[in-house]
């Protein structure tokens, strides 16, 4: 078998900040003199097939990907086979042969390996003693006054179609317009209809948006957050409106 001439180091990690990212991108590269990648399987940064058609571009035409994780998510893991295929079909130029790797945490022997180092490192382990109990911050027992909440898909299958995109479009087109007050915007994992993304749920509309590039961020912005009217032609889902619970006899009314 062909070794391969670059790798891709997959991670599922949505909360990561911008430093550890490179620590870790860092650490990947340190491993070895190929050409190496990290990329997030969710959350901010460029996605899988960005990271392929780059290196294609390179000249790489073996490309090892290698999921990373204690364990590795297994719906992901179910899920690379067919994205990486789709990439191969829909990409045009020379041929690049891609491989991926097996998750490194199945075999015990990787945990069993850790928790022993854990183990004799525990005397640089941090005690829990002077630290104050918490499990909130003050003022956190109430909703924020915002009008809108705006929930933006960072799911693998979004992620692939652009979402961290549109999450940074979405922030600067709130902040041009001066309606970043109005909305509380959180990520979240799969929202569906995943082969729509990228996707955003908009609430208390209870509507569900494509907005696949910024011009339809910025006639969201204006239309749904700045006159709240909807933009039908980027809508995908509505909720429907709930019927009453059936009343269940021998209950009280």
């Amino acid at each position: 078998m062909a070794r391969p001439d670059a790798v891709i180091v997959c991670i599922s990690q949505q909360h990561l900040n911008a430093a550890r990212q490179r620590e870790l991108a860092a650490a990947v590269s340190a491993a070895t003199p190929l050409p190496t990648r990290l990329v997030r399987l969710e959350g901010s940064g460029p996605h899988l097939g960005e990271v392929l058609d780059a290196l294609a571009a390179e000249g790489c035409r073996t490309i090892l990907v290698q999921p990373l994780g204690l364990p590795f998510s297994q719906s992901l893991a179910a899920w690379l086979p067919g994205v990486l295929a789709h990439w191969r079909e829909q990409r045009q130029g020379p041929p690049v042969r891609l491989l991926l790797g097996p998750d490194q945490a199945v075999g015990n022997e990787v945990i069993a390996a850790i928790v022993a180092a854990a183990i004799a490192a525990a005397d640089v382990a941090e005690p829990i003693a002077e630290q104050r109990p918490s499990l909130g911050k003050p003022g956190w027992d109430k909703p924020p006054p915002f009008r809108h909440h705006l929930l933006v898909c960072t799911g693998p299958r979004c992620q692939f179609r652009g979402a961290p995109n549109l999450k940074l479009a979405l922030a600067e087109a709130l902040t041009a317009s001066g309606l970043a007050g109005a909305c509380l915007v959180a990520t979240t994992g799969c929202l569906y209809p995943c082969n729509q993304g990228p996707l955003l749920a908009a609430y208390p509309r209870g509507e569900w948006y494509r907005l696949p590039d910024r011009e339809a961020v910025a006639r969201f912005v204006a239309g749904v957050v700045g006159r709240n009217e909807p933009v039908a032609d980027l809508i995908v889902h509505r909720v429907a409106a709930l019927d009453p619970i059936p009343h269940i006899p021998g209950e009280p009314t």
